[in-house]
């Protein structure tokens, strides 16, 4: 399990590994947090907990330099 407070760039972050998500009160994978903001911005769900999500932007940013 990793942890994205601080996020060390020593492992790469795959879609399986998972992360206690604040918006959402319970754990998530990164898969499904990828998937949850790519369908709030796919379908214009600008209400969703993903949308504006500061804690998500920075595990798809990690998720994606890795």
């Amino acid at each position: 399990m990793n942890t994205f407070g601080n996020i060390a760039k020593v492992e790469k972050l795959r879609v399986t590994d998972t992360f206690y998500c604040r918006a959402r009160r319970r754990k998530l994978t990164i898969g499904k947090c990828l998937e949850d903001y790519v369908n709030a911005n796919a379908f214009d769900k600008n209400k969703s907990a993903c949308w504006r999500c500061p804690q998500g932007k920075k595990t798809r940013c990690a998720f994606s330099e890795g």
